[in-house]
């Protein structure tokens, strides 16, 4: 398994993906810092980085990460040499997912680092302990979700074979997200019912639960963990069979 993740690793050597992660992690917090004003509010801060990087960024961020991750095993007609490999295909599927959540770790982490970096230096306040925990649970939370919507994000470019899919993915994702936050703003109960049963915008719905934005209390909302574990094990069983029953001479 350490072969194979390694083999993963050197894969991304002269790449964009890691420029890109780093331009990921800095956007949402270049974007929330901009929205301050000279007496910077932690926040303020903090809820606009969390919208920033979770409602617009992440989805299409992470859906091109593992849409470049199996993509480019396609496009490089590489996926014949993949499939005759002295390793089992799941093995070789796991570590992809597993580079996949390992850039989506180091966007996150970046991202919150450096959006307290900045507020530490544009701030004459200190961080409250509370509210430091506060979203550092609601980040850790987000990751967490993330990572349960790997297998569906390489789905789509599996099976589509390009990176067009996992573009498109990404920005229904950005919609559903809207769709949701559109819901709480004006206190739209059906809207905010209605996006909380869906993969990637039950977690935003959750997210805003964290931080207590104003979601309705008086409607039903399951917890975000039921439809994204869902959508999990339902995709990520899928992709073991396609790559398990793939043909070698055909690539697909």
């Amino acid at each position: 398994m350490l072969n194979v993740f390694y083999a993963e690793i050197l894969k991304l050597k002269r790449t964009q993906l890691l420029w890109l992660t780093l331009f990921g992690g800095m956007l949402p917090a270049v974007l929330s810092i901009f929205g301050q004003s000279k007496n910077l509010n932690w926040n303020e801060l903090l809820i606009n980085n969390s919208l920033f990087l979770n409602v617009m960024i992440a989805p299409l961020l992470l859906s091109l990460l593992a849409g470049f991750v199996v993509v480019r095993e396609y496009g490089d007609n590489t996926i014949n040499q993949l499939f005759v490999y002295p390793h089992h295909r799941v093995k070789i599927l796991i570590g992809k997912m597993i580079i996949i959540l390992f850039l989506s770790t180091a966007i996150f982490v970046l991202n919150y680092a450096l959006t307290l970096a900045a507020g530490s230096i544009m701030s004459e306040q200190r961080l409250s302990e509370a509210l430091f925990w506060k979203f550092t649970r609601a980040n850790a939370w987000m990751l967490a979700f993330q990572a349960l919507l790997i297998p569906v994000t390489m789905t789509v470019g599996i099976i589509g074979k390009s990176f067009i899919p996992p573009i498109v993915l990404g920005i229904v994702a950005v919609l559903i997200n809207m769709m949701g936050m559109q819901g709480v703003e004006d206190h739209i109960a059906g809207h905010v019912t209605f996006v909380s049963y869906i993969p990637f915008g039950s977690m935003i719905v959750h997210l805003l639960d964290i931080m207590k934005a104003n979601v309705p209390d008086d409607i039903y909302r399951i917890h975000a963990l039921y439809p994204q574990a869902a959508v999990f094990l339902l995709f990520f069983l899928f992709n073991v069979f396609y790559y398990t029953k793939s043909e070698v001479h055909s690539g697909s």
